[in-house]
């Protein structure tokens, strides 16, 4: 396995634990180490680009092994991001349903002042699911011209 890939893989898992106050960083940090790991499977797809007519079946088998190692390392940080983005949407939600818990005790508001109220809280809840659902953006270097 790759130093990288394990260095990537333990700083996710670091800042995870440090970051739980500050979800905002822990998703940023978390992207970037799914973006980090898309680069390394890019790395190993250039491995296996790289092979030859001349090529040993043990230069294949480095190749196709990194590239191995590269994909289950970018679905360990992309399980950790979705992590991240779901607690958010489920902390929002916790707090919505409280605000709706206190709406319906005020028993003497109109269904419409009820909505309007409503409304205004789950903004936050229809953000956080519209962050869930985003993807990640990546800053990528142009691929090299492939070699005949």
């Amino acid at each position: 396995m790759r130093p990288a890939l394990l260095f990537g893989t333990g700083l996710l898992a670091l800042s995870l634990v440090a970051c739980q106050q500050n979800p905002e960083k822990a998703e940023k940090k978390a992207e970037v180490v799914v973006c980090d790991q898309l680069a390394a499977v890019g790395d190993a797809l250039e491995s296996v680009r790289a092979l030859t007519p001349t090529s040993t079946v043990g230069d294949a088998e480095k190749a196709q092994k990194s590239l191995v190692t590269a994909l289950n390392g970018l679905e360990k940080s992309e399980k950790a991001l979705e992590k991240i983005r779901v607690r958010e949407l489920r902390d929002q939600l916790k707090t919505f349903n409280k605000e709706v818990d206190k709406v319906a005790k005020q028993k003497k508001l109109t269904l419409e002042q009820a909505a309007q109220e409503l409304r205004t809280k789950a903004q936050p809840v229809i953000a956080a699911r519209q962050q869930a659902l985003a993807e990640v953006e990546c800053v990528e270097e142009p691929a090299a011209p492939m070699k005949k």
